[in-house]
C-alpha cells in the first residue's frame, strides 16, 4: 500500500514539473501578448516576441504612442519568470527605463513593473492572443 502511495505521489509530482517546465522554452513564449499596466494610470500594452537565432527578442507598444514598437532588452527566461526591460522618454525627453519582471503560466503572465529612475512600481497582466 505504501508503495502504491508513493508511486501515485511520484506521478503527480513528475506531471506538475513538466507542466511547470513547459512555458520556459523561448519558443512558447513567440507571439503577442496584450493587457493592462497600472503604474501612474491605467495603460493597455502589447508584447510581440519573437525568435532570432534561437534567442528571444521583440518590442512593445502602448495605447499612447509613449512605446511605438519598442524594442526590449535585457531578457531573460528561467523556471517560469520572465524578465525584460524598455527604454522610453519621458517628460522633457529624460530617457527613462521599464523593467518587467513576471511569472509565466501557459498563455498568461503576471508580474510587476518599476521605473527606477523615478523610485515608481506597478503590475501588469498579459494574456497571449491565439
Amino acid at each position: 500500500m505504501k508503495i502504491a502511495g508513493r508511486f501515485v505521489g511520484m506521478t503527480v509530482l513528475t506531471l506538475l514539473m513538466s507542466t511547470a517546465l513547459t512555458a520556459q522554452k523561448p519558443e512558447d513564449m513567440v507571439g503577442t501578448w496584450s493587457g493592462r499596466a497600472t503604474l501612474a494610470e491605467p495603460n493597455d500594452l502589447a508584447l510581440v516576441l519573437e525568435l532570432k537565432e534561437g534567442k528571444l527578442a521583440g518590442h512593445m507598444t502602448d495605447q499612447y504612442g509613449t512605446l511605438n514598437q519598442a524594442p526590449i532588452r535585457e531578457i531573460t527566461l528561467e523556471q517560469g519568470t520572465f524578465s525584460f526591460s524598455v527604454s522610453l522618454a519621458g517628460r522633457g525627453g529624460q530617457e527613462m527605463t521599464l523593467k518587467f519582471k513576471m511569472k509565466v503560466s501557459g498563455d498568461a503572465m503576471k508580474g510587476e513593473l518599476g521605473v527606477p529612475e523615478m523610485g515608481a512600481k506597478g503590475t501588469w497582466e498579459a494574456a497571449k492572443k491565439k
